[in-house]
This record gives structure tokens, C-alpha cells and sequence, in this order.
């Protein structure tokens, strides 16, 4: 019974927050405050003057309250406004009821404390001025106009007030607070609820993803071993051709097979299931290519300037193909006759592109010297074209082939 008349004047949780439904039972019990005020007021004899009061401050409540609950209407504008109206209200009263004689001082600090429950931290301070100014020059103006006071015409009267005040300012003010205290008990009960329920989901998304990370690298694994079959598959029927193109063709495809296995040896091997550290992997292929021809990994010079040296495999395993066949190409024909033979790798990233250089200083080719049934540079050229990237081929001391990647 007592929950649903809670919910009949605050509203439901459902459709208020927590702070509006604060703020609706605040206003609500200021109506009922000052319904009782103008009673009261009237009984004990007091002034007039705070029976219009009490009476113009339930006009505004009652306004305030319509507005906030049944309306819906709550901003941090409103606490203000509300906060302006209790002191325009109590700030006359406070001397057509006695004063500093009254009790007027101590409802105005009940309004201020539970405003500040539900203020946000910059309303806070407005809200906190504006109480702290209001009776700062209730005692100003009544210590230097004493004729506005008006006093209590018995002790007894005063006395009757104060008691009166008293029970219903402390008694509302209990009411607030401990359906405040109950909302939050009841607010946090819910996060902790969510709070569980959040981190159930998260441990078990945390083994799900556990489980797809293993297959994941046990699926890395087998693509390699698979690679690696084919590479030995490759291998061995090369020894059996007798034929010199035939066995340099499938050589050159297991080459390509390898280069391709590197990279899902390394994805399975690393903590990143999608994408591979270039840098590293371009340096093992090429040093892998060198010990294939007969070269030193001395022979080959790497330089690599990214802003993240992880590259996803859709365009690292282009990259990688590109780097084998024309480390390959270099290998195989640009070092006669060169006494200390060098291949220049860089992958340099420079505002929105990634530039690709690779360099030799042996004899030099140009572009219109590659002959059309050139495999190799046919698969050079697909590769660029399906990283959209673009391709230039020089001769400067040797190749140089440069190829521009947006980034």
C-alpha cells in the first residue's frame, strides 16, 4: 500500500528518473507543507500577511508539482526556479513571523539540504547562493530595519509555532530522506543486479571468444601445414622433371606457397589473429629468399618507418607475394657479375600513403625491357592493382620499383 502511493506521487521507475521522482515527492510534500501553513497560520492568529503567503506558496507548488509529474517536466532550471519561488515566498515571511523570532531561517535551510540531494554538482552551487544571499539579507535588513518585523503577540504563540514548525519540518524532511534513502537502495540493487548480469555476459563472451581465438589459430595452423605439404608436394615432383623451365616454374611456386605459409605461421604464433607484424615478416621472407639463392642475409637491407607496424592479412599477404616475386626477380637475374650484391626493402609511411621499395644495385631493367611472358611480373602487376595501389619502375644503379599504398 505504502509503494503504491509512493508510486502514485512520485511516479514509476519506469518513466522518472531517479533525481525526478526526488523532485516530485519534494514538491508534493511543499504543497502539503503549505496547505498546512495556511491553516495553521490562521489558527495561531499569526499575521495575515502569512496566510497569503503560505497560500501564493501552494499556488506554486501545486504548479511546480503538476508540471513535474504530470507533465514530466524536470531540468536542473526547474530545481532553480523552485529554489527562487521558496525564497521570494519565505523571505517576506520571515518578518510578519517574527523574524529571527520565527522559524522561517530553519525551512529555508530544509529546502536548501534537499535541493542539494538532488542537484547536479554545478546546480549545487547556484542553488547553494542562492539560499546562502537570501538569508544573509533576511538578517541584514532586519537588523537595519527593525520597524518590518513583525513580532509574535504572546510567547506562547511563538512558542506554538515553533513546535509546529518544527514537527512538520522535521517530519517531511525524514519523510524525503528516507524515501530518497529507499530509491537508492532500490537504484543500487538494480546496477548491482546489471552489474552481475554484465559481468556473467562478459566471462562467458570472454570463453566464447577463447574458444573462436583457438580455432581461429588451430585454423592458421592447418592452412600452413597444408602449405607446407603442397611446398614439399612441389618440391619433390621438381626433382623428377627433367625439364629445366618446368622444374624453375615449380620452384618459383613453392617459393610463392612458402611466403604465403610464413604469414599464417606467424598469425598463429602471435597474439593478433588477423593481422601480422610486416616488418618482422618481411625481414624473415627475405632472409629466407637470400639463404634460397646462396646469399648471405647480409645481402638484403631492410628499412621500415610505419606508424603500426601490425597490417591486416588482406593486404599483407599481397605485400608479401609482391616482396617474394621481385626479391626472386633480383636473385635471379640482376647480380652478375656484381662483386657484393645488395637488395633495398623499405615500407615508409608518409601522411596517407605507405610507400613499397625494392632496390637492387645490380645491372638495372626497365620497364619496357620486361618481356611479356614474364609470370612473375604479371603477378606483380595483379597484386598492385588489387591493393589499388600504383607502381613506378626506374633504373638508378640498378632496379628500382616503387609501389604507393593508401594507408
Amino acid at each position: 500500500m505504502l509503494k503504491r502511493l509512493y508510486q502514485l506521487i512520485t511516479g514509476k521507475d519506469e518513466v522518472f528518473g531517479f533525481e525526478h521522482r526526488v523532485f516530485n515527492l519534494f514538491a508534493f510534500i511543499i504543497v502539503v507543507f503549505c496547505v498546512q501553513g495556511t491553516l495553521i497560520n490562521y489558527l495561531l492568529g499569526l499575521d495575515m500577511a502569512t496566510v497569503w503567503l503560505a497560500m501564493i506558496g501552494t499556488f506554486i507548488a501545486m504548479l511546480i508539482y503538476y508540471r513535474a509529474r504530470i507533465k514530466g517536466i524536470f531540468s536542473q532550471g526547474v530545481l532553480i526556479f523552485f529554489s527562487l519561488s521558496i525564497v521570494l515566498i519565505l523571505g517576506p515571511l520571515h518578518f510578519f513571523n517574527g523574524a529571527s523570532y520565527g522559524p522561517t531561517i530553519y525551512l529555508l535551510i530544509m529546502s536548501l539540504n534537499i535541493f542539494l540531494i538532488i542537484a547536479s554538482s554545478a546546480t549545487q552551487l547556484w542553488i547553494y547562493a542562492i539560499f546562502s544571499a537570501a538569508i544573509l539579507a533576511m538578517l541584514l535588513l532586519e537588523y537595519f530595519f527593525p520597524g518590518w518585523v513583525v513580532a509574535y503577540s504572546s510567547p506562547a504563540q511563538r512558542i506554538t509555532d515553533h513546535i509546529t514548525t518544527l514537527i512538520y519540518s522535521l517530519f517531511f524532511t525524514m519523510i524525503t530522506i528516507r524515501l530518497f534513502r529507499r530509491s537508492y537502495i532500490r537504484e543500487q540493487a538494480i546496477i548491482l543486479t546489471q552489474k552481475k548480469e554484465l559481468e556473467e555476459a562478459y566471462h562467458l563472451t570472454s570463453q566464447k571468444n577463447q574458444h573462436i581465438e583457438a580455432l581461429i589459430k588451430e585454423l592458421h595452423h592447418r592452412v600452413k601445414n597444408n602449405l607446407q605439404v603442397v611446398s614439399s608436394l612441389m618440391s619433390l615432383q621438381s626433382r623428377r622433371l627433367e625439364d629445366r623451365n618446368a622444374r624453375e616454374a615449380l620452384d618459383e611456386g613453392k617459393k610463392r606457397v612458402d611466403a604465403m605459409a610464413m604469414i599464417h605461421q606467424r598469425l598463429y604464433m602471435d597474439n593478433e589473429l588477423a593481422s601480422v607484424q610486416i616488418d618482422e615478416y618481411l625481414k624473415n621472407l627475405a632472409a629466407s629468399l637470400a639463404g634460397s639463392f646462396g646469399f648471405s642475409t647480409s645481402s638484403v637491407i631492410t628499412v621500415f618507418n610505419l606508424a603500426e607496424t601490425n597490417m591486416d592479412i588482406d593486404r599483407a599477404i599481397p605485400i608479401g607475394l609482391i616482396v617474394n616475386e621481385l626479391i626472386t626477380n633480383s636473385f635471379k637475374h640482376a647480380f652478375k657479375e656484381i662483386a657484393d650484391p645488395k637488395i633495398y626493402i623499405s615500407l615508409l609511411q608518409t601522411g596517407e600513403h605507405i610507400e613499397l621499395k625494392i632496390s637492387d644495385n645490380g645491372k638495372g631493367i626497365q620497364e619496357n625491357q620486361i618481356p611479356d611472358s614474364s609470370f612473375g611480373m604479371k603477378l606483380v602487376k595483379t597484386l598492385v592493382d588489387q591493393l589499388e595501389a600504383k607502381m613506378e619502375i626506374s633504373n638508378r644503379n640498378g632496379t628500382v620499383i616503387s609501389i604507393t599504398i593508401a594507408a
